[in-house]
Protein backbone atom coordinates (compact mmCIF):
# COMPACT_ATOMS: atom_id res chain seq x y z
CA UNK A 1 0.00 0.00 0.00
CA UNK A 2 2.98 2.38 0.91
CA UNK A 3 5.46 1.57 -2.01
CA UNK A 4 4.79 4.75 -3.70
CA UNK A 5 5.12 6.74 -0.33
CA UNK A 6 8.44 8.69 0.13
CA UNK A 7 10.41 7.87 3.21
CA UNK A 8 8.82 11.35 5.41
CA UNK A 9 5.36 10.13 4.33
CA UNK A 10 5.89 6.89 5.88
CA UNK A 11 6.98 8.45 8.58
CA UNK A 12 4.26 10.47 8.87
CA UNK A 13 1.95 7.34 9.02
CA UNK A 14 4.34 6.19 12.12
CA UNK A 15 3.78 9.39 13.82
CA UNK A 16 0.12 9.70 13.16
CA UNK A 17 -0.35 6.19 15.19
CA UNK A 18 1.93 7.39 17.19
CA UNK A 19 -0.73 10.31 18.00
CA UNK A 20 -3.66 7.67 18.23
CA UNK A 21 -1.98 5.97 20.78
CA UNK A 22 -0.76 8.97 22.85
CA UNK A 23 -4.97 10.26 22.61
CA UNK A 24 -6.14 6.64 23.77
CA UNK A 25 -8.24 6.25 19.90
CA UNK A 26 -8.45 2.93 19.01
CA UNK A 27 -8.12 4.20 14.96
CA UNK A 28 -5.89 6.36 12.89
CA UNK A 29 -8.20 9.01 12.23
CA UNK A 30 -7.68 12.52 10.02
CA UNK A 31 -6.67 15.05 12.71
CA UNK A 32 -3.95 12.18 13.91
CA UNK A 33 -2.57 11.64 9.81
CA UNK A 34 -2.65 16.13 10.40
CA UNK A 35 -0.91 15.94 13.48
CA UNK A 36 1.60 13.35 12.01
CA UNK A 37 2.43 15.44 8.87
CA UNK A 38 3.21 18.33 11.17
CA UNK A 39 5.65 16.54 13.07
CA UNK A 40 7.54 15.32 9.73
CA UNK A 41 6.90 18.54 7.68
CA UNK A 42 7.16 21.55 9.65
CA UNK A 43 9.11 22.92 6.87
CA UNK A 44 6.60 22.15 4.50
CA UNK A 45 3.36 23.61 7.10
CA UNK A 46 5.78 26.79 7.83
CA UNK A 47 6.18 27.41 3.98
CA UNK A 48 2.41 27.79 3.55
CA UNK A 49 1.46 29.39 6.78
CA UNK A 50 0.53 32.86 5.98
CA UNK A 51 4.18 34.68 7.35
CA UNK A 52 5.78 31.62 5.93
CA UNK A 53 9.15 31.67 3.78
CA UNK A 54 11.80 29.29 2.56
CA UNK A 55 13.79 31.37 4.96
CA UNK A 56 11.72 30.59 8.29
CA UNK A 57 11.33 27.06 6.84
CA UNK A 58 14.86 26.36 6.16
CA UNK A 59 15.70 28.20 9.35
CA UNK A 60 13.65 28.13 12.33
CA UNK A 61 10.54 25.91 11.16
CA UNK A 62 10.47 24.04 14.28
CA UNK A 63 10.30 27.32 16.29
CA UNK A 64 7.05 28.96 14.14
CA UNK A 65 4.67 30.67 16.88
CA UNK A 66 2.25 30.12 13.70
CA UNK A 67 3.32 26.10 13.20
CA UNK A 68 2.72 25.87 17.24
CA UNK A 69 -0.94 26.92 17.61
CA UNK A 70 -2.03 25.05 14.28
CA UNK A 71 -0.56 22.45 16.41
CA UNK A 72 -2.59 23.06 19.41
CA UNK A 73 -5.74 23.62 17.86
CA UNK A 74 -5.00 20.09 15.54
CA UNK A 75 -4.83 18.75 19.05
CA UNK A 76 -8.06 20.15 20.53
CA UNK A 77 -9.78 18.15 18.19
CA UNK A 78 -8.74 15.14 19.37
CA UNK A 79 -10.62 13.58 22.87
CA UNK A 80 -8.79 14.03 25.74
CA UNK A 81 -8.30 10.77 27.40
CA UNK A 82 -5.80 9.76 30.41
CA UNK A 83 -5.58 6.20 28.97
CA UNK A 84 -2.54 5.51 26.35
CA UNK A 85 -2.74 2.44 24.40
CA UNK A 86 0.61 0.65 23.76
CA UNK A 87 2.58 1.66 21.04
CA UNK A 88 2.64 -2.57 19.96
CA UNK A 89 -0.82 -2.85 19.59
CA UNK A 90 -1.95 -2.17 16.02
CA UNK A 91 -4.24 0.40 15.01
CA UNK A 92 -6.39 0.57 12.08
CA UNK A 93 -7.02 3.61 9.82
CA UNK A 94 -10.40 5.07 10.00
CA UNK A 95 -12.47 4.95 6.95
CA UNK A 96 -11.84 9.02 6.70
CA UNK A 97 -8.12 8.62 7.36
CA UNK A 98 -8.16 5.87 4.23
CA UNK A 99 -9.75 8.54 1.86
CA UNK A 100 -7.55 10.82 3.02
CA UNK A 101 -4.83 8.58 1.47
CA UNK A 102 -7.08 7.77 -1.60
CA UNK A 103 -6.94 11.64 -2.51
CA UNK A 104 -3.26 11.93 -1.49
CA UNK A 105 -2.45 9.13 -4.40
CA UNK A 106 -4.86 11.07 -6.92
CA UNK A 107 -3.50 13.96 -5.72
CA UNK A 108 0.06 12.77 -7.19
CA UNK A 109 -1.47 11.68 -10.36
CA UNK A 110 -2.95 14.78 -10.58
CA UNK A 111 0.88 15.96 -11.17
CA UNK A 112 2.47 13.04 -13.06
CA UNK A 113 4.05 12.10 -9.73
CA UNK A 114 5.67 8.91 -9.11
CA UNK A 115 6.08 9.57 -5.15
CA UNK A 116 3.36 10.30 -2.60
CA UNK A 117 4.80 12.80 -0.21
CA UNK A 118 3.63 15.17 2.75
CA UNK A 119 2.25 17.72 0.06
CA UNK A 120 0.01 15.00 -1.77
CA UNK A 121 -1.12 13.79 2.20
CA UNK A 122 -2.08 17.16 3.06
CA UNK A 123 -3.92 18.05 0.05
CA UNK A 124 -5.58 14.84 0.44
CA UNK A 125 -6.96 16.07 3.99
CA UNK A 126 -8.29 19.09 2.79
CA UNK A 127 -10.36 17.43 0.19
CA UNK A 128 -11.47 14.94 3.09
CA UNK A 129 -13.70 18.41 4.21
CA UNK A 130 -12.91 17.02 8.28
CA UNK A 131 -12.75 18.90 11.46
CA UNK A 132 -9.12 19.26 10.64
CA UNK A 133 -9.78 21.37 6.99
CA UNK A 134 -11.46 23.80 8.92
CA UNK A 135 -8.77 24.07 11.03
CA UNK A 136 -6.11 24.74 8.64
CA UNK A 137 -8.44 27.00 6.74
CA UNK A 138 -8.37 29.12 9.38
CA UNK A 139 -5.02 29.41 9.63
CA UNK A 140 -4.48 30.55 6.22
CA UNK A 141 -4.53 26.89 4.19
CA UNK A 142 -5.84 25.82 1.67
CA UNK A 143 -6.56 23.05 -1.56
CA UNK A 144 -5.21 25.64 -3.98
CA UNK A 145 -2.34 26.85 -1.80
CA UNK A 146 -1.17 23.48 -1.55
CA UNK A 147 -1.71 22.78 -5.07
CA UNK A 148 0.67 25.43 -5.97
CA UNK A 149 2.84 24.55 -3.97
CA UNK A 150 3.01 20.92 -5.76
CA UNK A 151 2.92 22.44 -9.22
CA UNK A 152 6.23 24.81 -7.43
CA UNK A 153 7.30 21.45 -7.03
CA UNK A 154 7.11 19.95 -10.66
CA UNK A 155 8.83 23.00 -11.91
CA UNK A 156 11.91 22.54 -10.05
CA UNK A 157 11.96 19.36 -10.85
CA UNK A 158 11.42 19.99 -14.23
CA UNK A 159 14.16 22.73 -14.65
CA UNK A 160 16.74 20.02 -13.15
CA UNK A 161 15.86 17.53 -15.46
CA UNK A 162 16.33 20.09 -18.39
CA UNK A 163 19.74 20.96 -16.54
CA UNK A 164 21.23 17.20 -16.46
CA UNK A 165 23.54 15.90 -18.87
CA UNK A 166 22.04 14.46 -22.25
CA UNK A 167 23.17 10.84 -22.76
CA UNK A 168 25.03 12.05 -25.90
CA UNK A 169 27.08 14.08 -23.49
CA UNK A 170 27.63 11.62 -20.84
CA UNK A 171 28.60 9.25 -23.47
CA UNK A 172 30.75 11.58 -24.74
CA UNK A 173 32.54 11.82 -21.30
CA UNK A 174 33.00 8.41 -20.67
CA UNK A 175 34.44 8.10 -23.96
CA UNK A 176 36.86 11.22 -23.45
CA UNK A 177 38.11 9.09 -19.86
CA UNK A 178 38.86 6.49 -21.74
CA UNK A 179 41.05 7.94 -23.81
CA UNK A 180 42.49 9.73 -20.85
CA UNK A 181 42.86 6.39 -19.06
CA UNK A 182 45.37 5.43 -21.98
CA UNK A 183 47.65 8.47 -22.01
CA UNK A 184 50.92 7.40 -20.83
CA UNK A 185 51.98 9.27 -17.96
CA UNK A 186 55.02 10.83 -19.60
CA UNK A 187 52.43 12.45 -21.85
CA UNK A 188 49.80 13.41 -18.89
CA UNK A 189 51.55 17.00 -18.75
CA UNK A 190 51.07 17.94 -22.46
CA UNK A 191 47.20 16.52 -22.11
CA UNK A 192 46.33 18.42 -19.28
CA UNK A 193 47.86 21.71 -20.92
CA UNK A 194 45.78 21.00 -23.46
CA UNK A 195 42.62 20.38 -21.73
CA UNK A 196 43.09 23.69 -20.09
CA UNK A 197 43.03 25.29 -23.54
CA UNK A 198 40.27 24.03 -24.15
CA UNK A 199 38.10 25.08 -21.41
CA UNK A 200 39.28 28.23 -22.01
CA UNK A 201 38.26 28.43 -25.64
CA UNK A 202 42.32 29.39 -26.63
CA UNK A 203 45.48 28.28 -26.16
CA UNK A 204 49.52 27.70 -27.10
CA UNK A 205 51.16 24.79 -26.50
CA UNK A 206 55.05 24.92 -26.90
CA UNK A 207 57.35 20.96 -26.71
CA UNK A 208 60.04 18.75 -27.64
CA UNK A 209 58.87 15.77 -29.23
CA UNK A 210 60.86 12.57 -30.80
CA UNK A 211 60.61 14.34 -33.95
CA UNK A 212 61.96 17.83 -32.71
CA UNK A 213 60.60 21.27 -31.11
CA UNK A 214 56.78 21.61 -31.60
CA UNK A 215 54.49 24.83 -31.55
CA UNK A 216 51.09 24.88 -31.59
CA UNK A 217 48.17 26.96 -30.99
CA UNK A 218 44.13 27.53 -31.54
CA UNK A 219 41.77 30.12 -30.67
CA UNK A 220 37.73 29.61 -30.47
CA UNK A 221 36.57 32.54 -32.90
CA UNK A 222 33.56 32.30 -30.78
CA UNK A 223 35.31 32.78 -27.93
CA UNK A 224 37.76 35.79 -29.64
CA UNK A 225 34.56 37.31 -30.87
Amino acid sequence: MFERYTERARRTIFFARYEASQHGLREIDTPCLLLGLMRENKDLMARLLPSGSKELAALIPADSEQVARLTADVEALCPKSARKIATHVDLPLSQAAKRVLAYGAEESARFDCKIIDGSHLLAGLLRQQGPETACLKAHGIDLQKVRAELQQGVAVAMDRLNQAPSLESLAGRADLLRALSNIPADRMEAAATLLEGLASGKFEVTGTSRNGPFHFSFEDKAESA
